[in-house]
């Protein structure tokens, strides 16, 4: 199970510097954004930004759909757009694409995501390859589930989660077999344009955590462990003096020297972890594992810089559509919605 590792160092960074290289990206992106459709009407396009036409098929290999049918997708109707999303998932599974799109409209995702939490079906992540936050409840475990307008809300006695589904937020499953119905993952994305935490690339003191789930803890201080990205943000928060003043001593300092100084007080106090997403927060509490020791059966975190040095948002093997931040990724429970294929629902 992942957990918070204290081992060798690895610091990645993305974010969007000023020279005109990054200027460049910045408005190829802002144009492919127009092109995919982001003001959607009720049924949104499929295009995940990977517009290469299959030369036998006919199909893209991004959304299956022919170029005719991409040509008229912005002036077609949703009946229309209905029809077209019918016929895509057998071209999907004849180009082998094992990413795509869902045609949920912010709102269905909205729903999806308060439903999950209020059912406990599955496993909510946030985070990248090497530093993630994990959210569940048990089906016994009491958790509180509430929404104020785009904002979901979970607390239960081990963690917290709160994820805001704008009108940019997007939709993709990683497939299962297509053999057998469902989905193995539901990765929530944003334009990596919009993927714009703050960055730091040390050990930093943020303040009060004004911005805390719990209300008790906004007073408390907290610290970003330094990743050094502009998608995910690690941060804890120390309410122990003893931790307070350790972290205070190694502040400035890079995550591989962080973890040399302060690791043993930080597993000794285990304090909250906070995982900062494009899309939202995930706030742990559980016990943090000494080095070789098993997570807890639950929330839990895990900080692994071996893993960091990649620079990957996702495990090996499951590579999104490159213009996509990671927001948050749903798992499945066996026998929940894993086993539901989640076609469009108006």
């Amino acid at each position: 199970m992942p957990r918070m590792d204290i081992g060798s160092a690895g610091v990645y960074g993305f974010r969007l510097a000023g020279d005109e290289a990054s200027r460049a990206t910045l408005i190829q992106l802002q144009s492919l954004a127009q092109r995919m459709d982001i003001q959607t009407k009720a049924i949104p396009s499929p295009c995940t930004g990977i517009c290469t036409m299959d030369g036998a098929l006919g199909w893209c290999l991004g959304c299956g759909r022919t170029g005719d049918e991409i040509a008229e997708w912005s002036s077609a109707g949703d009946v229309r757009r209905s029809a077209i999303w019918a016929v895509l998932p057998e071209r999907i599974d004849a180009l082998g694409i094992s990413i795509t799109r869902l045609p949920w409209p912010p709102g269905r995702i909205a729903e999806f995501v308060a439903e999950s939490l209020d059912q406990k079906s599955g496993t909510w992540a946030l985070g990248c390859y090497g530093a993630t936050a994990e959210f569940i409840c048990h089906h016994d475990e009491p958790c509180d589930v509430s929404a104020t307008g785009e904002t979901i809300t979970a607390i239960s006695d081990r963690g917290a989660l709160q994820l805001t589904i704008g009108e940019q937020v997007r939709a993709l499953r990683l497939r299962a077999d297509h053999t057998r119905r469902g989905n193995r993952a539901i990765f929530l994305v944003v334009l990596k344009a919009r993927a714009t935490l703050p960055v730091a690339t040390t050990l930093t003191l943020l303040g009060r955590d004004e911005g805390a789930i719990r209300p008790a803890c906004r007073n408390d201080a907290w610290f970003d462990l330094g990743l050094g990205r502009a998608d995910v943000r690690f941060s804890v928060r120390a309410s122990a003096t003893e931790l307070r003043d350790k972290l205070n001593q190694a502040s400035g300092l890079p995550l591989s020297d962080v973890l040399q100084a302060a690791g043993a007080m930080i597993v000794k106090h285990s304090p909250a972890r906070i995982v900062e997403s494009p899309l939202g927060r995930a706030e742990i509490g559980t016990p943090i594992p000494p080095p070789g020791g098993q997570s807890p059966d639950g929330p839990h975190t895990h900080l692994l810089p071996g893993h960091l040095a990649s620079g990957r948002a996702t495990q090996p093997g499951i590579d999104l559509p490159p213009v996509y931040a990671l927001g948050a990724t749903f798992y499945p429970r066996t026998g929940s919605q894993g086993d539901i294929e989640p076609e469009y629902a108006a």
